[in-house]
């Protein structure tokens, strides 16, 4: 699994893309619509929105998961929380990917959703999770060089 966490320093998240916010609105509507639930209410550019999106679970690709995995509840991903805040987007608590580090498929996909989404994402703020131990714990590491370059691959 991987988490998308840009820098401390990044509080404010990334920058929208178009900058033309009626263009902008449209883009990560349609983002939205197509990665996550519905997203109820509709936000407005000209306010602060925080919410929380559950994954669209067929546009992820179709791994068999362990129902203790990392982020699994009741048989579904826990939610994103987002911030929308003018022409910024963040996460507040990081952007968690359903996706294997070990399968191509995860790649392809992370390269669709960069593609798509309406910020543009760096491999340099991934981290995998690894197991710890032996009693089914996971920690967030630093992608291995070979994992890295297959981000930059996908993501850039």
């Amino acid at each position: 699994m991987f988490s998308y966490r840009p820098p401390k320093n990044n509080i404010w998240g990334h920058a929208i893309r178009p900058k033309d916010p009626v263009k902008a609105k449209l883009k990560v509507n349609a983002f939205f619509k197509t990665y996550f639930e519905q997203l109820d209410p509709e936000w407005d550019v000209t306010r602060q929105l925080t919410f929380e999106l559950n994954w669209n679970t067929s546009v992820l690709p179709g791994i068999e998961w362990h129902e203790e995995f990392l982020g699994m509840e009741n048989g579904r991903w826990q939610k994103v929380l987002f911030m929308l805040t003018g022409d910024r987007i963040s996460f507040m608590l990081g952007l968690l990917f359903p996706v294997l580090s070990t399968e191509p498929a995860s790649y392809a996909f992370l390269k669709r959703f960069s593609d798509d989404a309406p910020f543009k994402m760096s491999a340099k703020y991934f981290q995998v999770s690894t197991p710890v131990g032996n009693k089914g714990k996971w920690a967030w590491r630093k992608p291995d060089a070979e994992i890295y370059a297959r981000l930059q691959d996908a993501v850039g």
